[in-house]
């Protein structure tokens, strides 16, 4: 017996729940469409009213986003595909923290891609539920960049605001993060995976191959043949000859 997936669709647009529920129809028999809804509000009466197993949910919507919808439940009981027309820094965000996910214009091929991803997770007891709440913070409501690195520190995960961030380094395959306040943590991943992070900030530079600094802590820096940056917390940095001329540009309009 297939195991029903009891779903529902949260999308202003009706020409994309019409889509979304006609893919859902054709593609894959274990979904079963139990209610749909166009804003926020309705959204969250039908979910509190139906109890689905998965919402495919909208991101951009009149009156609050997607994830301001999901701030309203206390505990999340039920997955979520996010349906997005986002560029693609927005993609890549939802990558980073492995969220499942439908691009508009939606695709037919794509979209089943993702249902038999949904329902391997289903059929193996795999659910993303417990994470949700958690990941949701990490983000920006309204245009889903991410203002928060989670970072792992003994048996808790700190969330850094990008925004505290002095500067970021490379170093053996490992991602340091400095803060105003001085800390310090590391990350297991690499540099070149928060690349898109720290590149939707346009205070944050790349000086070099492996040091991205937040230009609105440098405390002073030299014009000679070597550019050599100062921060607030006395770390200094040389900036690469390639990327000389474009960071001198920026630090004189400060």
């Amino acid at each position: 017996m297939i195991q029903m997936i009891n779903c529902i669709i949260i999308d202003d647009e009706s020409f994309n729940r019409e889509l979304i529920r006609d893919f859902i129809t054709r593609l894959n028999p274990a979904y079963h469409i139990i209610g749909e809804a166009d804003n926020i509000d309705s959204g969250y009466e039908v979910i509190r009213r139906l109890k689905p197993d998965l919402v495919f949910l909208d991101i951009k919507m009149p009156g609050g986003s997607g994830f301001d919808l999901l701030e309203k439940f206390e505990t999340n009981e039920f997955d979520v595909v996010f349906v997005t027309g986002f560029d693609e820094y927005a993609i890549k965000a939802f990558e980073f923290n492995a969220m499942d996910y439908v691009l508009k214009p939606i695709d037919q091929s794509k979209f089943r891609h993702t249902l038999q991803q949904v329902k391997h997770r289903f059929d193996n007891r795999l659910s993303k539920v417990d994470n949700l709440k958690e990941i949701i913070k990490l983000y920006n409501r309204k245009d889903a960049i991410i203002t928060k690195i989670p970072v792992h520190r003994g048996h808790e995960v700190v969330l850094l605001d990008v925004d505290s961030l002095i500067y970021v380094d490379a170093e053996d395959g490992y991602t340091n993060f400095v803060t105003k306040d001085e800390e310090r943590y590391t990350s297991s991943r690499k540099l070149s995976e928060f690349e898109f992070i720290l590149d939707a900030y346009p205070y944050f530079i790349q000086i070099n191959k492996g040091i991205y600094i937040n230009l609105r802590f440098v405390k002073s820096y030299t014009k000679g043949e070597v550019c050599i940056i100062k921060l607030i917390n006395d770390a200094t940095f040389e900036v690469s000859r390639r990327k000389k001329t474009e960071i001198l540009a920026l630090l004189d309009r400060k």
